[in-house]
């Protein structure tokens, strides 16, 4: 066995010695061990600190940071004063309604037009929220998605207040073609003066109808009862949206002409003789999906009637009304227009007695000329009442009363003559 020995004298040692008793020098081998390193509590709390600091500055910025936001028909759009809704629709009697989809029908019309309106309403009671919302607003643009290279690409107007809708916040006038894209899509960029972006979307969709022509020319039209066959054979045969054209003779028809179950256009003609004429007036019995158009006729009659009675769109272009109780009478729901006609003799020549439609066709009742009529033009109820009915260029001369406006529709009289 192995002799211990002192490894600083090599004298033999004890097998349990921890020290030479020769050289007194200790056997162990000393190990210098470093005082562990520690923060002080004051270091801790500011590390703490400032970790919370920074926790708290992330966690403002990601929810008080500038917000995108995209939508279609309606969004609900809240800040510290409260929430909003906002929603897009075409319709100017109802503000609670979004549209996300417009769907329209094209048929022989030139070009067509609709408004789309910005409404705000208070999320938490419904009321009009519009003018506190309008404060908030730094920004708003409309544009048009659609595919390039279009021989007819949807318009929009630029945003603004307009006086015939003055519950909406701002609106936009939308014109299509026939040959517009069938799909496109309206957007509302809404930029916020925190810096919030709201998109806002309204699809349209466009469908081309079939245009139906159907003249004198080619068929026999020259009683009523034919032209009553024609009317009532079209409505059953063909799809509500598509445009029925009758072109009639030169001819007068003695018996009521009766217009139902859709739109009709009717174009009268001239010859030597005379112009299409009617002594017994036209009935539109049913709301009609589209304007029916009635141009270049005339109306005579016994001093008793109505000349035309619609409960349906309908607008008269060039046509003449003479010696009738009522010459043009609006009722129910709809709305009715007359551009460029004369109003002789009757004791009313327009009398307005709507209550509600979905949308007015139009505002113009321009170029008209009112001559010898008890009240030329009476407006007991029009449904939309905020609506100025433009009476541009038209004459008035010799009526008992010019105009009756008994519901206080606004109407713009400016540019008439008045002798």
């Amino acid at each position: 066995m192995k002799e211990k020995v002192c490894p600083h004298c090599g004298a033999p040692l004890p097998e349990e010695a921890s020290f030479c008793p020769h050289c007194a020098r200790s056997l162990n081998r000393r190990v210098n061990i470093r005082r562990p390193f520690s923060l002080s509590s004051k270091v801790l709390r500011l590390a703490a600190l400032l970790i919370l600091i920074a926790a708290v500055c992330a966690a403002g910025y990601f929810l008080t940071r500038p917000k995108t936001y995209d939508a279609m028909g309606e969004f609900t759009y809240s800040d510290s004063d409260g929430s909003y809704q906002l929603l897009l629709s075409y319709d100017s009697t109802d503000r609670y309604t979004p549209i996300s989809i417009f769907e329209a029908s094209a048929s022989a019309e030139e070009s067509y037009r609709f408004p789309c309106w910005l409404y705000v309403n208070s999320w938490n009671t419904g009321e009009d929220a519009g003018e506190m919302f309008r404060k908030k607003i730094k920004d708003v643009q409309v544009r048009v998605e659609q595919p390039e290279g279009g021989v007819s690409p949807v318009l929009c107007s630029e945003p603004q207040p307009m006086d015939f809708n003055t519950g909406a916040v701002l609106g936009s006038l939308i014109d299509f073609t026939r040959e517009s894209p069938s799909s496109s899509r309206i957007l509302w960029t809404i930029t916020m003066k925190n810096g919030d972006v709201i998109h806002l979307g309204m699809d349209l969709s466009i469908t081309a109808t079939q245009i139906y022509n159907y003249s004198f020319e080619d068929m026999d039209l020259t009683t009523v009862q034919a032209v009553q066959d024609l009317i009532d054979r079209t409505a059953e045969e063909t799809d509500y949206r598509d445009a029925v054209n009758i072109y009639l003779p030169p001819v007068t028809y003695t018996e009521p002409l009766i217009l139902r179950g859709r739109t009709f256009n009717l174009f009268g003609s001239q010859s030597e003789a005379g112009r299409t004429t009617f002594t017994a007036g036209i009935q539109m019995k049913d709301d009609s999906y589209e304007i029916s158009y009635f141009t270049g006729i005339d109306f005579v009659g016994d001093g008793t009637g109505v000349a035309i009675s619609s409960a349906g769109k309908a607008w008269t272009k060039e046509c003449s009304f003479v010696n009738w109780k009522t010459a043009f009478l609006a009722y129910g729901d709809t709305w009715i227009n007359a551009t460029d006609c004369v109003f002789e003799d009757n004791e009313i020549g327009i009398h307005y007695n709507s209550s509600t439609v979905v949308g007015p066709s139009d505002t113009h009742f321009t170029g008209n000329t009112f001559t010898g009529n008890g009240t030329a033009v009476l407006l007991e109820a029009v449904p939309a009442e905020d609506v100025t009915l433009d009476f541009s260029q038209c004459v008035f001369e010799d009526n008992g009363t010019d105009l009756d406006n008994l519901c206080g529709q606004p109407v713009d009289l400016s540019e008439a003559v008045f002798h």
